[in-house]
């Protein structure tokens, strides 16, 4: 596998922890019709964490695990800066993590 899809997967797992830390993390899926909005990040129909547990995570591990191509420019932190700005302290660590992903997903 090569470097930078290891690099991807251990990221998300480390978003995941981070979501689940902050008790954003849910066992209930979004309706089908939520998951099926073209609005970017599915504002429209979902909040952030639930579109980075239900689509971001799962579609960004696929590419990961299958070592497809991935996307070349990801700008999601001031999206999260703004929808998690009222967790304060507690949400560095979820932002570093978005940091370091949108990082490694901008060439």
């Amino acid at each position: 596998m090569a470097r930078l899809h290891q690099d991807i997967l251990r990221e998300l797992g480390i978003l995941q922890q981070e979501l689940q830390n902050l008790g954003i993390w849910s066992d209930i899926a979004p309706s089908e019709e939520a998951l099926l909005s073209t609005e970017a990040f599915c504002f429209d129909r979902m909040g952030l964490g639930q579109w980075l547990q239900w689509i971001f995570i799962p579609r960004l591990s696929y590419l990961a695990e299958t070592q497809a191509d991935l996307p070349q420019k990801s700008a999601i932190l001031p999206m999260a800066e703004e929808a998690f700005k009222d967790l304060d302290d507690a949400v560095k660590g979820l932002l570093g993590s978005i940091r370091r992903m949108d990082g490694l997903l901008t060439v």
